[in-house]
């Protein structure tokens, strides 16, 4: 038989042909390894890490982010912030890791030293002030190849994020918090970004959002999309997308620190009401505790509080509080002047004889009481149980010598008037600042 002196180079370049073939096609069909399918997808020769999957097309690649909170820290109103720990996945689809019908595995694990070596999108929290990764005892994240080209990979964060609180009804306040999810290097025209069409915001099975802060309860929260860019200029636009957390403050923690004690301090200043009018030390102590107290006990709550410009309802509430008191004061005050002034009048009706029992009708107080300082004159006072008739036209003026004047009279009366204003303007004031701040007030959320 005779043999072509060409035929065993023919075989030897039919070999290399198919060696070539199978390097461009990938690994056969059938099971392989884990391994020499990781190690064939990741070759650095045929996967460049350093380009989006799509860039070389004319769309952008599509990623699917999800976020599973794991808890809900604290919520800062000086620092106007707040801070989260949570689950960041991501999803995508790259057709260079595309391994259909070689393993028998429906996912491929990639280990946190082999992630480096694929391209992951450049996400980047917008309202950020401050941010860790976890590490231990090894770095917190996973990356999963599937069969159809399809990636996830997830990553722990702890985050502190701003926003910006609108305080003018604090402390019966509702907050908007954002949370903005970004591209900082590539545009939409190479990457855009989703939410998950089903979960795109879970909550861990061990935290519950009405009880998860001490001051507030997260009563709802919701996700959209969003278009920004990163300076004054409409162009280019970068993918973005937003979670606003919606938390409604406790106020059971403020009506047993704030509004209790207030309203005590200020019904403490009405004690003074029913003191007796010669208990002069009793009603100045009283008075100027209360407003000593309530001025100390409104200087401690601004001091949790950031320096704003404008006026918060708790603002008000120390405030009108702070005046309810001071006018208690003011009322001691002009009835102590009062009662000064009928113990000059009871002085001088003894100092002329008169017999103080009884009623006295006099003319006018001008005629009793001369600016040249002339005694008051008995003989110019009728004894009466009767109204007077006029003199010379004029109304007669009476005035009680029983140990009674009608200055003072007067002050015990506005003592017994004060007793119920006092209370029923303060209940009034209640029920308007209550209305007003609760149900009244614009409830617009700040965005």
């Amino acid at each position: 038989m005779n043999y072509s002196p060409c035929l065993p180079v023919m075989v030897v370049a039919l070999v290399f042909f198919l060696t070539d073939m199978v390097d461009c096609i990938g690994p056969s069909s059938g099971n392989q390894t884990r391994l020499s399918l990781l190690t064939y997808l990741l070759d650095t020769e045929r996967y460049d890490s350093r380009v989006p999957p799509e860039y070389e097309k004319n769309v952008p690649t599509k990623i699917t982010i999800r976020v599973h909170l794991l808890s809900f820290d604290s919520v800062s109103e000086t620092r106007m912030d707040y801070s989260v720990e949570l689950f960041l996945t991501q999803e995508w689809r790259d057709e260079r890791l595309h391994f259909a019908n070689q393993t028998d595995s429906k996912w491929l694990e990639v280990d946190s030293k082999m992630m480096n070596v694929v391209w992951v999108p450049d996400v980047y929290f917008r309202n950020e002030k401050s941010g860790s990764f976890h590490d231990v005892t090894v770095p917190n994240k996973f990356m999963h190849l599937y069969p159809g080209g399809r990636v996830v990979y997830s990553v722990r964060l702890s985050l502190t994020l701003n926003c910006r609180m609108k305080l003018a009804k604090y402390p019966l306040d509702t907050q908007v918090c954002p949370m903005l999810i970004q591209s900082y290097t590539y545009t939409t025209e190479n990457v855009v970004f989703f939410w998950h069409p089903t979960k795109p915001m879970v909550f861990d099975d061990e935290m519950t959002p009405q009880t998860e802060l001490p001051q507030f309860s997260i009563v709802a929260n919701k996700t959209d999309t969003c278009e920004t860019t990163k300076d004054s200029n409409e162009e280019p636009t970068f993918a973005c997308i937003i979670a606003k957390f919606t938390l409604q403050r406790d106020i059971r923690y403020y009506i047993i620190q704030i509004y209790v004690p207030s309203i005590l301090i200020v019904a403490l200043s009405w004690v003074s009401f029913w003191l007796d009018l010669e208990a002069i030390p009793a009603r100045v102590s009283l008075g100027v505790l209360t407003v000593l107290t309530l001025n100390t006990h409104g200087s401690t709550i601004q001091a949790a509080l950031p320096k704003v410009s404008y006026i918060k309802a708790i603002d008000v509430w120390v405030v009108s509080c702070l005046i309810f008191v001071f006018a208690a004061l003011l009322e001691f005050a002009y009835v102590n002047v009062l009662a000064r002034r009928g113990d000059k009048e009871l002085g001088m009706v003894q100092a002329n004889g008169c017999d103080p029992p009884k009623m006295l009708v006099r003319k006018r107080l001008t005629r009793i009481f001369s600016t040249s300082g002339k005694a008051y004159n008995c003989k110019d006072v009728e004894a009466s149980t009767t109204p007077a008739n006029g003199v010379n036209g004029e109304m007669n003026r009476h005035i009680m010598l029983d140990g009674n004047s009608s200055s003072r009279a007067r002050a015990r009366r506005v003592d017994k008037i004060s007793r119920v204003v006092f209370p029923s303007c303060f209940a009034f004031f209640n029920l308007v600042y209550w209305l007003f701040y609760v149900y009244g007030m614009d409830n617009k959320k700040n965005d």
